[in-house]
């Protein structure tokens, strides 16, 4: 391997030679948008047969996760209601001629793997991530039951939670590891989002929520083995359990953790429940040494603050920016990290202060998920669940789901990491500041 393969990535998180794209947050666009998902189907015939079957229930997928590698946008549709045919997608161009959308949702990988109750092929998918550096996309399948509110009971046929791994660049499957019913699968559960943790330059951890058991699930990938934790700043908060967006209000929300967010230096996680507003750290050292031990988490755990909103999705960028859904003001805020650190640079003890709208749209009704490209953009999808979920249902004639992007100036945390001891790196702190001084040098040789 060259130096340059080894410092570059730390370059990006120093940020004094970032290549610029623009202003940062001047304006948000709509790169997709569907009134009714539509898929790409074999052919017609099969369509109108799932249709007929109620297989394929057209107002019933909703999409909510989305990440993004070379060029193609995945996203997921995640059976929160029946009639989903495909719970994870690939977006492509509609043919020429087409009379629906202009962009179609392939089931990736195939839709073999979409078969509903198989439980070798995907069930629910709420989301994945995409290691940008190995082109692996970390499938999170949550496993299947035809009601929500029937997750509770179990039944024999349905299909453990798992997650995949899948290389991207190759079209195979690494690994796949299901979850024992003792971490996921007693009672109410729901994995909902998940980040990576690097150890000794690869991919070893997968951190997941699970928004329904109030538990941080952690997923060792070298011990193939998992673990979890549970924590009361993880439930719903009753204060927050009743939300209104647009003017159309959720009531009885019992979803909790939610959202989770890697800083790039693997150091730290950051989480939050939807029915909620604490903002909350936690030492990915104590995630990956305590086994599940939830009295050791408890006392490590720290809440930062309070975010202006209840929210869904997180996004940490290499240059320590945390982007947070706000349902209620239909809108994304930033939350500028290096800023509230001031010149202490203690993470251990930062405070969560200089909170700042980064853009809202009446039209963002429900920011689900967000994700950092390598250009500089944060893409985000807006599936007005708020809708979806209430007696009315959303409607035909009007734009229900969409995919935005807006210039942050900032890359994925896993563009930016830093390999450190806290994961098991080799690495000493000595060298790691020779890293970046090498990388600086270098660049700016470059540009002279």
């Amino acid at each position: 391997m060259k130096l340059a393969d080894l410092v570059l990535p730390v370059c990006v998180v120093c940020g004094a030679f970032a290549d610029g794209h623009g202003d940062e947050g001047t304006s948000a666009e709509i790169v997709y948008q569907w009134n009714i998902v539509e898929y790409e189907w074999p052919n017609d015939t099969l369509k109108q047969q799932e249709i007929e079957n109620k297989a394929y229930i057209p107002q019933n997928s909703a999409i909510n996760g989305i990440k993004l590698y070379k060029g193609k946008v995945y996203v997921t549709v995640p059976r929160l209601k029946p009639g989903v045919p495909s719970t994870l997608n690939v977006i492509i161009k509609a043919p020429a001629g087409s009379n629906g959308s202009s962009h179609l949702l392939r089931p990736f990988p195939n839709w073999e793997m979409q078969k509903l109750g198989n439980c070798e092929a995907l069930q629910r998918v709420q989301s994945m991530e995409i290691d940008p550096n190995t082109g692996y996309m970390w499938i999170v399948d949550t496993g299947y039951i035809s009601k929500m509110e029937d997750v509770d009971v179990q039944p024999v046929d349905s299909c453990p939670a798992k997650i995949i791994i899948y290389d991207l660049n190759t079209n195979q499957e690494v690994n796949r590891y299901v979850f024992p019913r003792m971490v996921i699968g007693f009672g109410l559960f729901y994995l909902n989002d998940i980040v990576l943790g690097y150890s000794e330059n690869v991919a070893r951890y997968a951190f997941l929520s699970d928004t329904l058991d109030y538990k941080l699930v952690v997923y060792d990938y070298k011990e193939n083995t998992s673990y979890a934790y549970s924590h009361s700043n993880m439930r719903a908060d009753e204060q927050y359990i009743n939300i209104t967006i647009s003017n159309l209000t959720l009531t009885g929300i019992i979803t909790g953790i939610n959202g989770i967010a890697m800083s790039p230096d693997f150091k730290y996680i950051y989480y939050s429940s939807v029915a909620g507003v604490g903002l909350h750290q936690i030492e990915t050292s104590v995630l990956t040494s305590a086994n599940g031990n939830s009295a050791a988490f408890a006392a490590a755990v720290r809440t930062i603050g309070e975010k202006v909103s209840p929210g869904d999705g997180m996004a940490y960028g290499a240059k320590n920016n945390l982007y947070y859904s706000a349902l209620g003001p239909n809108a994304i805020f930033k939350w500028d990290i290096s800023k509230d650190l001031g010149s202490s640079g203690d993470f251990n003890a930062v405070p969560l202060i200089s909170q700042s709208e980064l853009v809202s749209d009446p039209r963002m009704q429900w920011v689900d998920t967000l994700a950092l490209d390598d250009n500089g953009y944060l893409w985000f999808t807006t599936s007005r669940l708020n809708k979806f979920f209430s007696s009315e249902g959303i409607v035909h004639h009007e734009p229900n789901f969409f995919i935005w992007k807006i210039f942050v100036d900032d890359v994925h945390y896993l563009k930016g990491r830093q390999d450190v001891p806290t994961l098991g790196s080799q690495k000493t702190l000595a060298s790691c500041f020779a890293l970046i001084i090498c990388a600086c040098l270098q660049r700016f040789l470059t540009l002279t």
